[in-house]
């Protein structure tokens, strides 16, 4: 999550979130990532922005039931449909959210903007990977190790905290782990 201004400046307790999710043929994933944004119980106003890279299966079919700010992602890529998507957001603090995420509980969104409180913090991630039961054992077994591909266990370049090691991701910027999440600083 990034601040686009700080909490201070607007002088809100539940500032706006944009939350942006990249897509391509993902209507297997994309129910569950849209139902777990729509189940949280932030009391602040959220607008959920869908930037698709030319889906040809029921993805915008599915986006459409929880938004009408679908825009095109031409480059196609999920990093590039963030951008497409940050163009268009409106919102105070911006979620980038893939569409193969959960968010993990109903109030994921409020612990994850506690943070915005200090003027100091520029963005937040997850400490940790989180996955379902039903996901397959590979899934599972990233996620605890805190990466997306298991090679990166043994060049030790984790994307978020690893659950056997207890080393987390590497960083070039000024950050500290808070309870469950790294904070990135000024």
């Amino acid at each position: 999550m990034v601040s686009k201004t700080s909490m201070q400046e607007s002088q809100k307790s539940n500032p706006s979130i944009s939350i942006i999710t990249p897509t391509y043929n993902s209507a297997k994933t994309l129910t569950s990532c849209l139902d777990s944004i729509k189940t949280q119980d932030y009391k602040g106003d959220i607008e959920i922005i869908i930037a698709d890279g030319g889906s040809t299966d029921s993805t915008l079919v599915i986006a459409q039931k929880y938004t009408d700010k679908i825009y095109q992602n031409p480059l196609k890529t999920g990093e590039a449909g963030k951008s497409a998507g940050v163009k268009h957001a409106k919102n105070e603090i911006i979620a980038l959210i893939d569409s193969d995420n959960i968010l993990p509980s109903r109030d994921w969104l409020s612990r994850m903007i506690e943070p915005f409180q200090d003027r100091e913090i520029a963005g937040t991630e997850p400490l940790y990977y989180t996955y379902r039961k039903e996901d397959g054992y590979i899934t599972r077994y990233c996620a605890m190790q805190g990466m997306n591909d298991p090679l990166c266990l043994f060049l030790g370049n984790y994307d978020r905290m690893c659950m056997v090691t207890g080393n987390g991701m590497r960083c070039l910027c000024s950050r500290k782990i808070r309870g469950n999440r790294f904070q990135i600083n000024l």
